[in-house]
């Protein structure tokens, strides 16, 4: 055996033995220190222009332990938000124990404005900060439905111990959805790093296939300086699937809601993560808790599609 040979079987052979003994101090550290620490998990978003949010607080469980809601529920926690620097508290809602709601309900979130929000729960405290992001505002939403579906596969399910992958022919409306939206003029000193979500949400009772969905865009999040522009307005164009029976079928009458949200880092990184399968849950910005609280600026329109071709649908500006 020569000495190149000798030393790369050395080689993967130090390897597995440094992973077998990284297994077996990981395996020590479980056994030695046996997490039984129930953070919180919060959930809170803050919307420019509107009324105050309500706050949802959980506990985390240990993996099989039973629990309905009110036992999921962080009851009894002090929750208070401090709002432009006005400090505003919040009270358990009767008969929803982990929600929490505001005791002064008449005012609403202003834009431009820094929060901070802290929970106190069983010794935990958890917090999160940010600024609310300017409004946000449809300008225009287009709608292009063509004139006949077109063939696609639908692959209900996958095996991984085969290659046998279940699936079969058939027919979708690809809907393409353009959406312009006003530029945001930012003042002074501004932070520029907005992030922005259009989404599309057709209310079609029967669900097209995920893998077709993935090589659509019916939502994206993206810096909000990464989109095109046209002149003064931003703009994206995102497609989603309308499965027919046939190379005949008409296609079928629903509602489409379109939602345009603006937002920040923390924001954009929650939303990009929710439904990333390699993760156990979402990319959190609360500090000493789990979840999500972030402020957002959005705007919905919901519009219906009957027929054919092109429709437009301006924003009352």
């Amino acid at each position: 055996m020569s000495g190149d040979t000798g030393r790369r079987i050395w080689g993967m052979t130090g390897k597995v033995l440094l992973a077998l003994g990284l297994l077996l101090a990981l395996g020590r550290c479980d056994l030695a220190d046996p997490v039984d620490r129930q953070p919180l998990v919060v959930e809170a978003f803050l919307k420019t222009e509107r009324a105050l949010p309500a706050v949802t607080l959980r506990q985390t469980r240990p993996l099989g332990a039973p629990g309905d809601r009110r036992a999921n529920a962080a009851q009894g926690a002090v929750v208070e938000l401090d709002l432009g620097g006005q400090p505003i508290a919040y009270q358990e809602a009767a008969q929803r124990p982990g929600r929490y709601v505001p005791a002064d309900t008449s005012r609403a979130v202003a834009a431009r404005t820094p929060w901070r929000l802290r929970v106190r729960w069983q010794g935990e405290t958890a917090t999160a900060r940010g600024t609310t992001p300017p409004p946000i505002g449809l300008g225009s939403v287009c709608v292009d439905v063509p004139p006949t579906p077109v063939r696609a596969i639908r692959v209900d399910s996958l095996r991984r111990d085969s290659l046998d992958i279940p699936a079969e022919q058939t027919y979708i409306y690809p809907v393409d959805v353009s959406l312009r939206w006003p530029t945001t003029s930012l003042a002074p000193g501004e932070d520029t790093t907005h992030w922005v979500r259009p989404q599309l949400d057709p209310d079609t009772t029967e669900s097209s296939s995920r893998v077709v969905n993935f090589f659509l865009e019916p939502v994206d999040v993206r810096r909000e300086d990464q989109f095109r522009r046209q002149n003064d307005r931003r703009a994206w164009t995102g497609v989603y699937a309308v499965p027919v029976a046939g190379s005949t079928s008409a296609v079928p009458k629903h509602n489409l809601t379109v939602t345009l949200t603006r937002g920040d880092t923390s924001f954009a990184a929650f939303a990009r993560s929710r439904d990333d399968p390699e993760r156990r849950e979402p990319i959190s910005n609360v500090t000493g808790g789990l979840g999500i609280a972030t402020a957002v600026a959005l705007d919905t329109l919901q519009v219906a599609v009957v027929s054919t071709g092109e429709q437009c649908y301006p924003s009352q500006e």
